[in-house]
């Protein structure tokens, strides 16, 4: 039997079932942690359980067409709030941060993102959400506070917040939203109702990017695929040259077996840490690690190239097995994935340092007799 639903267009109908039926007998929790994959349409959820829970006409029902529901999608209900990672206060304008609730009103499966800046939920952000927890509804039914990327919570600011969580206000909703939940503190975990979110299916991904972008890219599928049915980063794809993005993690590798010409490798390197924009570094080793599945892909079964993510580069990737017969590509991945912690950790302030030991690790892993 088809599961109740409230939105369509978002998925996950199973979850949509289940917060109901938590609505129909008055078990709904004060606190949720919506996890799993980024880019499975999370944020978007939430802000229609917003929704749901102050729609005019609900309480289980959205119209969307409503004072409330309205306001909600713009962003601008005033018991409603969307919190996410900023840059401190010296680094960042206040109509910076305003065209960027803008923005994500606009699109809510789109990323925020402050190029070149370290972002993070302060103390001081939570202590204005304990502060607007006490007063009040203004208008709506239920105060319901979002909290994008809350595993970007600086220590100080996460045990502010589970002062809210073990004194909840009986008009208050929290929901975190991560794709790191293992950041997430125990004593914040165990006073929340976790839900996971699975990937959103291919089609449910190219129905999305087309209603917010009604004129997509021609090459959407390639995209999409190169993304993982990541919808947030299919979008990030979108506006940027991402093919350009990923020729210079080739570039990158193609250097790394040739280390011998360290000058070219170390100038190659600057280059990439130049902005110091971790995302885009990220990014970078995002395609490393596609590139890699897909060797390890080709190594295991030459005749198979219909599940390799980077399709179009299916003779390369081809070369560059038979070229390396000896290489360690589950090696390889794990040596990746380590320079992606390594970079997400902000304590971490030499980006540099972590892509030069990567392709020391990688020459070594890579070359192998």
């Amino acid at each position: 039997m088809e599961a109740n639903k409230f939105n369509d267009e978002i998925g996950h109908p199973e979850i949509q079932e289940q917060l109901l039926n938590s609505i129909k007998t008055d078990r709904l929790p004060h606190a949720f942690i919506f996890y799993g994959n980024e880019g499975c349409g999370k944020e978007a959820f939430a802000i229609e359980v917003a929704k749901l829970l102050n729609c005019e006409k609900g309480p289980l029902f959205i119209c969307q067409n409503c004072s409330s529901c309205l306001k909600i999608s713009h962003l601008q209900h005033p018991d409603i709030q969307f919190i996410f990672p900023t840059p401190s206060t010296g680094n960042v304008k206040p109509e910076d941060i305003g065209e960027s609730i803008r923005e994500k009103a606009q699109n809510p499966y789109r990323r925020v993102r402050f190029r070149g800046k370290n972002s993070f939920i302060s103390i001081d952000t939570v202590r204005d959400l304990k502060r607007e927890a006490k007063y009040k509804l203004y208008e709506g039914q239920k105060k319901v506070f979002i909290i994008s990327e809350a595993d970007e919570m600086r220590p100080e600011a996460a045990n502010a917040l589970l002062k809210i969580l073990e004194e909840p206000p009986a008009n208050l909703m929290l929901i975190l939203i991560t794709s790191r939940i293992h950041r997430i503190l125990p004593t914040i975990r165990s006073r929340c109702q976790l839900i996971h979110f699975a990937p959103l299916d291919g089609d449910q991904v190219v129905k999305i990017i087309h209603k917010y972008q009604p004129d997509p890219p021609e090459h959407l599928s390639r995209i999409i695929r190169l993304a993982l049915a990541n919808i947030k980063l299919a979008f990030d794809f979108i506006e940027e040259d991402v093919l350009e993005q990923r020729d210079l993690a080739v570039d990158f590798l193609r250097k790394v077996v040739i280390i011998e010409k360290s000058q070219e490798l170390l100038a190659l390197i600057d280059k990439i840490t130049a902005s110091r924009d971790r995302r885009q570094m990220g990014q970078l080793l995002f395609f490393l690690l596609t590139w890699f599945k897909d060797a390890l892909h080709c190594q295991a079964d030459p005749t198979r190239n219909e599940y390799l993510i980077n399709m179009d580069l299916t003779q390369n990737l081809q070369g560059f097995v038979k070229g390396y017969p000896g290489a360690d590509y589950a090696g390889s991945i794990a040596a990746v994935q380590d320079a992606v912690r390594e970079l997400e950790d902000p304590r971490n302030l030499n980006p540099t340092l972590i892509f030069n030991n990567l392709a020391i690790k990688l020459n070594s892993l890579i070359k192998r007799n």
